[in-house]
């Protein structure tokens, strides 16, 4: 959004001064105290006609009714009663878990057309607290007219230890008799909030204050800041929950800047939750452009702008000054940042769910699961018993898989280096290809059956026994976790084929006689359906994958470089014939020389590729051992580590997990289908 011009801001603020101006007049015609006239200011704004009495209790008894108070009542628009009720359920059903303080505010937000949005302007730091206060009067004071009683009001909160709430009213000095002992509320004739229907809390805010987020403070706990409150004449204070639609942080200076970047941190893709730290902006001395174009989206100057206003107040000729001032302190930016909480104004034959609205539902929601998955997180530890099986039995075992985890890897390591050194490793040299190249796949295939984790599968069979036999797994749970070696279609024919030899065993050929689909799977993968032994079967699915998948490629590559290899040689050799033709036997030596040439080149380029083939095949043998090792070796201490163990969950709690999840699903829907609609 572009930068708005000052002279727009002093046609707007004009206006808005002789409207005060009448409204003034035309109450002083009334006899009426001036208790009555300034509640006759704002309650109009809230409740219309006959709520006039009402207002003026709730104000005089310094209580906090708004459009999203907790108790105000209203009607819920036809569009917004399915989330509605569903939110409601969500206080049955999951009241444990939901933050009911920002459950209150989204059903007060579902009961009219256009609510009002608090948004929280939260100072960080020592100074953050008065920061806020004077970015507030910078944003909202109008720059035609004399300093407001409201902006002293403001600016001398400092002692008063309550926060601060700002909304749109006329400003006429008036102060209740009965103070609210949580929040200071404090009308303010600004257009901008009443034309986007906001109210800002001010407060500040301790970002060391939340110790379940290792001292870091959440979207969840921005958005619901607490307020002190004194809880007696002692002098102790109380914490109150107040929750929010949006959040902004404010803090100024490098101190607060510190806080400022730990707290972002954790809410970078908030949507809710925004930043304007304020840092001394100039004009640039020598150069035509500011200091911002070198700052981020949300740094700003907040004296800056006050001292620009302050200028203009002291006389109108410094207007040129005052428009320079705001344009480089940012602060339009700020203003675009709350009026985007209003979302757009376009006219539709039904409401829409306000964007900010929906994204603080949304958000609500979101911390509702994971304050569920936490609660079914940290389940003690004491909910689950062993069952005869002493926890020194199982720190033997985890040596153990230690111990065989040690020795495979030596075994990988020695056996294959020793194969890739031996003479069957060197019958793949390039220069054999040329006449001995189905040495290619008997070599591959030699190493990988006689070298390839031979003597760690067999003390993995060990190890598994042990297992087995201390009660921790069966061999079905064993193999559980390991890749599947047979399909389902495998399977069923393996059960069929078994019944049939088991009814009708005529001779020996039909006994050994397999059915096609197994004797297939069997050719092409090198599994054998009848082999099924109770220990993990990842060792040995590898080997068999890079036997018919590994190999078959190698040797696939060798057959291309030897093509091209003859090819090449073959058109330099007809190159040079026909060079030798042509020149009648003269050229002989040149034609040798394209022979020679050819040759040599389709040589080398043979010896450089297939070196470079023969050292990918070695790597990625040896990169699949060390990968399957560690997967079996995961399986076996995972298996070690929870087997044997009987869990012990009250059905309470597994019901109110349950309930609590279908809550949130049903209200995330609600939500969906509703957002669909807009």
């Amino acid at each position: 959004m572009p930068l708005r011009h000052p002279v727009t801001s002093l046609r707007n603020g004009l206006v808005n001064r002789i409207a005060a101006d009448y409204l003034s007049i035309a109450s002083s015609a009334k006899t009426v105290s001036r208790h009555t006239r300034a509640l006759h200011h704002i309650a109009p704004r809230y409740g219309g006609k006959g709520r006039d009495e009402s207002f003026a209790r709730q104000y005089t008894n310094g209580s906090l009714a708004s459009s999203t108070a907790i108790n105000a009542p209203s009607v819920v628009p036809s569009e917004f009663r399915e989330l509605h009720q569903q939110i409601h359920a969500l206080r049955e059903q999951a009241g444990s878990y939901v933050d009911l303080s920002r459950l209150q505010l989204a059903l007060r937000s579902l009961e009219s057309e256009q609510p009002t949005l608090r948004i929280a302007f939260l100072g960080l730091g020592t100074v953050g607290g008065k920061a806020a206060r004077k970015l507030a009067r910078a944003l909202f004071s109008d720059a035609l007219g004399d300093e407001g009683y409201w902006e002293r009001e403001l600016l001398s909160h400092e002692n008063d230890g309550r926060a601060i709430l700002l909304r749109y009213g006329e400003d006429d000095g008036y102060t209740p008799q009965q103070q609210n002992a949580l929040v200071k509320e404090i009308a303010v004739p600004s257009a901008f909030l009443e034309k986007n229907k906001l109210e800002i809390l001010i407060t500040p805010y301790n970002s060391n204050g939340d110790a379940s987020n290792g001292g870091s403070a959440s979207e969840d706990a921005l958005l619901v800041p607490p307020l002190a409150t004194p809880t007696s004449a002692g002098g102790r204070v109380g914490f109150v929950r107040y929750p929010v639609h949006k959040a902004l942080l404010v803090t100024e200076g490098i101190a607060g800047a510190l806080d400022y970047g730990r707290i972002r941190y954790n809410v970078q893709n908030s949507d809710l939750v925004g930043g304007a730290l304020s840092l001394p902006l100039r004009q640039a001395v020598d150069t035509s452009e500011t200091t911002e174009n070198t700052v981020s989206g949300e740094t700003i100057d907040i004296d800056l702008a006050n001292h620009g206003l302050d200028l203009f107040r002291a006389s109108n000729a410094n207007g040129a000054v005052f428009s320079e001032n705001w344009q480089t302190s940012r602060m339009q930016a700020v203003l675009d940042w709350l009026a985007a909480a209003r979302g757009t104004t376009e006219q539709n034959t039904r409401p829409n769910l306000n964007p900010t609205v929906a994204s603080n539902i949304s958000s609500m929601l979101q911390a509702t699961s994971m304050s569920i998955a936490s609660a079914e997180r940290t389940l003690p530890a004491a909910a689950t018993t062993s069952i005869a099986i002493p926890d020194s039995k199982r720190e033997d075992l985890q040596s153990a898989i230690g111990a065989w985890s040690a020795s495979a890897h030596r075994d990988l390591q020695f056996n294959l280096t020793t194969a890739f050194s031996s003479p069957t490793w060197k019958r793949t040299a390039w220069w054999r290809l040329i006449w001995r190249i189905d040495d290619i796949t008997l070599s591959a295939s030699s190493i990988l059956q006689n070298s390839y984790l031979l003597e760690a599968e067999t003390s993995l069979a060990n190890l598994c026994g042990r297992i087995e036999e201390s009660g921790l797994a069966t061999p079905a749970e064993l193999k559980e976790a390991s890749p599947s070696l047979l399909s389902e279609r495998l399977k069923l024919q393996l059960d069929k084929w078994e019944s049939q030899r088991e009814n009708n065993a005529n001779t020996a050929a039909e006994l050994l006689q397999l059915p096609t689909m197994l004797s297939r799977e069997q050719l092409e993968s090198g599994l054998n359906a009848f082999i099924d032994p109770p220990w993990p079967q990842t060792i040995t699915l590898s080997r068999q994958q890079a036997l018919h998948a590994l190999v078959p490629t190698f040797h696939r590559k060798a057959q291309g470089y030897l093509v091209q290899m003859l090819t090449t040689t073959g058109g330099s050799t007809a190159l040079g014939a026909w060079l030798w033709v042509a020149t009648g036997g003269v050229a002989v030596y040149e034609a040798g020389a394209i022979v020679s040439l050819g040759l040599v080149w389709a040589l080398r380029r043979l010896q450089k590729k297939w070196g470079r083939d023969r050292e990918d095949f070695k790597n990625t043998v040896e990169e699949d051992g060390r990968r399957v090792l560690a997967e079996v070796e995961g399986l076996l201490r995972r298996v070690v580590g929870e087997g044997g163990r009987v869990a012990v969950v009250e059905s309470e709690d597994a019901g109110e997990w349950r309930n609590a999840r279908v809550a949130v699903e049903r209200c995330q829907e609600a939500l969906a289908r509703l957002q669909a609609i807009n």
